[in-house]
């Protein structure tokens, strides 16, 4: 039988924020979910994640007949990055505006599935039960963690966590994180900004998962309305965004 997707989403200003600079877009027909997360702080961060997410969605439409995936993520990724660029060299008021970005492609014509990442966005992927984080965050903590210099406890709670490494919008171009696998029947892909993981844990959005997953199929807008009332309980101190990805 052939495979089949569900998507759903949601994104909340959070509690203390006055604007949402997260993005969210989804195209369900063609298996495409993509989470930027502006820079708070800096000029133009809703328009920067908005920039970006819409150039994202219109790169990977048809992205499975171009050949390689991992190279139609990647030109996609640095295609929304120059649109950031151009968008801040034009507009006056918004120079220096960044963003995140995290994108998936779910082709279920090849069975594969592609993730692009920049920034500290992430994306997960349950499978049989088990949750495990596919990016890896460009962040000042993350590359302390990866020195050894700090534990992932100490760099969850540590006041530095928000400073990027590198984002869209920079000078420098961004290093594309790109991830390929094959989707599997059961696999649910969570795509979040940092609002959400910055107020749950890995295991409470692996239960929470893990509590909408099905059978016989992954409950998506359920888990999606389940994570950011979640993060808003805790306090959402940022704002929160969630796209899901079920493969039934």
């Amino acid at each position: 039988m052939p495979l089949r997707l569900t998507l759903a989403g949601s994104s909340d200003i959070g509690r203390v924020r006055r604007r949402n600079e997260d993005s969210l877009a989804l195209a369900p027909e063609l298996g495409i979910a993509v989470v930027a997360d502006g820079m708070g702080g800096h000029p133009g961060g809703d328009v920067a994640s908005r920039t970006a997410a819409e150039r994202a969605l219109e790169g990977l439409r048809g992205a499975g007949t171009r050949g390689s995936i991992e190279l139609a993520m990647s030109e996609t990724v640095l295609a929304a990055h120059a649109a950031v660029l151009d968008h801040g060299a034009r507009e006056i008021g918004l120079a220096g505006m960044g963003t995140t970005l995290t994108a998936l492609f779910a082709d279920v014509g090849t069975g594969a599935w592609c993730v692009g990442h920049v920034g500290d966005s992430r994306a997960y992927l349950l499978r049989r039960g088990v949750l495990r984080q596919l990016t890896r965050d460009d962040t000042w903590v993350q590359q302390k963690v990866d020195a050894e210099e700090l534990t992932p406890a100490q760099a969850r709670r540590h006041p530095c966590g928000h400073i990027l490494t590198q984002c869209l919008g920079s000078d420098a171009p961004p290093r594309v994180q790109v991830l390929t696998g094959s989707l599997e029947p059961g696999d649910l892909f969570l795509l979040c900004s940092d609002g959400l993981v910055g107020m749950l844990a890995d295991e409470e959005l692996a239960a929470t998962l893990r509590a909408h997953a099905g059978p016989p199929e992954a409950d998506v807008e359920g888990a999606a309305r389940t994570l950011v009332a979640s993060a808003l309980e805790r306090g959402g101190h940022d704002n929160v965004t969630v796209a899901l990805v079920s493969v039934s």
